[in-house]
């Protein structure tokens, strides 16, 4: 069955994994509301943040809602760092160590799409 939520209506919760610091986020759609697939949030790093420095199994695809930042990728001992902005489009690959850092003066917001462990 179709599910409908908008994202005004989920309050942000403070997120604090790892070396995460000054990130909130919104969990929008996951297997609670019946994704079998793929999960949707919403990220907010506050400037001066960043996510915690991260790896797992499934890939994520993270469009940049508001805001500039910095994100770091290591994949095959390869470290890759770029500027990230409004509009830009992001995949992360599975199994890519990756953060997100909020390097600006406003809030980086995020929409990121992951898969579900299950499917990998």
């Amino acid at each position: 069955m179709m599910f409908l939520i908008n994202e005004r209506d989920v309050e942000w919760r403070r997120l604090d994994k790892g070396d995460a610091k000054g990130v909130l986020g919104k969990y929008l759609i996951t297997d609670k509301e019946g994704a079998k697939k793929f999960h949707m949030r919403v990220f907010m790093v506050m400037p001066g943040g960043n996510t915690s420095f991260d790896q797992h199994i499934y890939e994520h695809e993270v469009y940049v809602m508001k805001g500039t930042g910095k994100l770091i990728t290591i994949k095959e001992n390869i470290k890759n760092e770029v500027t990230i902005k409004e509009g830009d489009a992001i995949l992360v690959e599975s199994n890519e160590i990756h953060q997100f850092f909020n390097n600006g003066v406003e809030p980086l917001i995020f929409l990121c799409v992951k898969g579900d462990p299950s499917i990998y």
